[in-house]
Formats: C-alpha cells, sequence, structure tokens
C-alpha cells in the first residue's frame, strides 16, 4: 500500500471511529430504561477510585434532596422519569454514575423551582467533567450536524471545552455554527459556545468572542462565574456572589495574575483582566505587574485593548 492510501484509510478509520461511537451518556442512560430502545449498547464499568466514587456519592445526593424537596417519592420520580426506582435508587446512594441525561429527567420531572435547578447545574457541570472525553465527542458530533441542544442545557467545563474545540478545530462548519450560535440563542447556548470558540488558539476568533462577551451582558456574566470558580477554587454560589456584585479581590490577584495569561483560553484572559481592573484601586502595583506582564505574550487586538484599558484605569468590560 502507498503512503497516500495508507494515510487515507487511516484517516477514514478515525473518522468512521469519530462517527459511531457511542457516548458513556447514552449507554447507561439507555441500558437502564424500563423499555430500552438500544438493546446492542453496554453499560460501562463504574471506576472504583475514591475521588469518582466520592463525586457519584456526591451527585446523587444532591438527586435525592431535590426530589426530596419536591414531595416525590422514589417510586413517583421513576414513573415520571421512566427509569427504574432501583437504578434511581442506585443512583441517589452512589453505586451508580449521575449522567446529564438522568439529570434532565429529574429536572423536567420536578419543575421550575429555581433552588432546585440551581442543584441541577452544579450536578450536571460535575458529571459533564467525569466523563470529558466521551461527552465531549457527542457534542462535536452535534455541533457538526448543527444541532444545538447539548450546548443550551448544561454550561459546559473548561475541560470539555478544551477537548471539543481540539476535535473540531479544523471543521469550518462546526466554527461557523458555533460563531452564529455565540449571538444567537438561550444565554448557555451562547456561553458555551464562546468558551469553545476561545479555545482555538485563532487571534480572530479570539477578537470574535470578546467583542461578543463585552456585549452580552448575560453570557459575560455565566463566562466570568465559571473564571472564578475554576480559577480561584470556590464554589460556584461564592463565584455568583463575587460577579454579581463586582466585589475586589486584593486576596486572589496572583491566581488572577496567572489567569490572565491562560494560553488556552482567550475568554478566559480577558475575564482575568476584568476582575484586574476591579482590583486595581486596592491592589495598584500588583495588578499592573500582572496586566504588563499579559501584554508580552497576548495576541488578541480586543484583548490588549481590555489590558490597556486596564491600565488606565478603565473598565475593560465596558
Amino acid at each position: 500500500m502507498t503512503g497516500a492510501a495508507a494515510g487515507a484509510s487511516e484517516s477514514a478509520k478515525r473518522r468512521t471511529m469519530f462517527l459511531t461511537r457511542r457516548t458513556y451518556t447514552e449507554a447507561t442512560d439507555r441500558s437502564h430504561r424500563v423499555a430500552p430502545t438500544h438493546r446492542d449498547e453496554k453499560v460501562p464499568v463504574v471506576s472504583n477510585t475514591l475521588q469518582e466514587g466520592r463525586r457519584v456519592t456526591d451527585l446523587g445526593k444532591r438527586l435525592r434532596e431535590a426530589r426530596e424537596r419536591a414531595g416525590l417519592s422514589l417510586a413517583g420520580m421513576a414513573r415520571r422519569t421512566g427509569y427504574s426506582r432501583t437504578y434511581l435508587g442506585n443512583v441517589e446512594t452512589g453505586v451508580r454514575r449521575v449522567t446529564v441525561d438522568l439529570i434532565r429527567a429529574y429536572e423536567r420531572a420536578i419543575g421550575d423551582d429555581v433552588d432546585r435547578r440551581g442543584l441541577f447545574r452544579v450536578a450536571a457541570s460535575a458529571a459533564l467533567t467525569a466523563a470529558v472525553p466521551d461527552v465531549a465527542i457527542d457534542v462535536a458530533r452535534s455541533i457538526a450536524a448543527e444541532r444545538s441542544r447539548l450546548l443550551e442545557t448544561v454550561q459546559t467545563s473548561h475541560d470539555v471545552d478544551r477537548t471539543i474545540s481540539a476535535l473540531i478545530s479544523r471543521d469550518q462548519a462546526s466554527i461557523a455554527a458555533l460563531s452564529k450560535w455565540l449571538r444567537k440563542g438561550p444565554p448557555v447556548l451562547r456561553v458555551n459556545s464562546a468558551g469553545i470558540l476561545a479555545k482555538l488558539g485563532s487571534p480572530t476568533l479570539d477578537n470574535h468572542v470578546i467583542t461578543a462577551l463585552r456585549a452580552d451582558a448575560e453570557a459575560r456574566t455565566l463566562y466570568l462565574q465559571a473564571v472564578v470558580s475554576r480559577a480561584l477554587a470556590v464554589p460556584w454560589s461564592d463565584a455568583s456572589r463575587l460577579v454579581t456584585t463586582g466585589q475586589s479581590l486584593p486576596e486572589y490577584v496572583d491566581l488572577l495574575a496567572t489567569e490572565v495569561c491562560n494560553t488556552y483560553d482567550s475568554g478566559a484572559r480577558w475575564c482575568a483582566t476584568v476582575l484586574l481592573a476591579r482590583t486595581r484601586p486596592g491592589a495598584r502595583a500588583q495588578v499592573d505587574d500582572a496586566l504588563r506582564c499579559a501584554l508580552q505574550s497576548e495576541t488578541s487586538v480586543e484583548n490588549l485593548r481590555a489590558i490597556a484599558g486596564a491600565l488606565a484605569g478603565l473598565d475593560p468590560s465596558r
């Protein structure tokens, strides 16, 4: 076989694997439906590591708390969601892994209570993080097909976004779809689109993302919350409070100084610049040092503009 033919064969093989691979979420959910529709799918083995075990137990506990607050019995939830009572009991006690589709089923069954939906956002984000490769492949496939549903439900994590961006980096149709969704659709879809595009390493797309975040208060708030929660290692509720109150963060200047040079995420760099600008009045020397250092490596014109504005005492988010 010639080198060209071998390369073409390998490329076709990779594409076939990409298009046919089923995600963890699909396999787990469909295998435990009362009336499964895909009997050939196998249930993956749940990891026995201590860290993952704690995560699974915590997510199940959150679902149980939400169900009990809604006044639903386990049998009642089984009837509403279509999952078996035994399976739901195993999920809530940490025996089985929580999946994103199961979280959606609970959310639909329980309704529109804001506090309970807050629980679901935390649980769903953690569930996504627990299965980064499979979830990312599933989302990448949906983007390529111009289907936005998976990106409309839950705000994806930094790691998930990085994996998706690697999968779609050479697919202009996917990039075009994300660019469209960046400005049109629900807030979660807009911020997820921004998060993926910001990790492609394209200065042109970086400028596009930052311009959109500056003009979109809802997506901007969600992106800032995600950066604060991840970079400063604080719970989502605390991140939300820090962002919405516009609080100065002098105790976090060192962490923000690292984030403003995050080579993987232009949106995170912009958010860090915004947060450093808020903090500058109380820690001017430290903040200016961090911003000047970021100037040396920044490739996005919009980020350079934001840094220069922060050094001049302006709000980069305006």
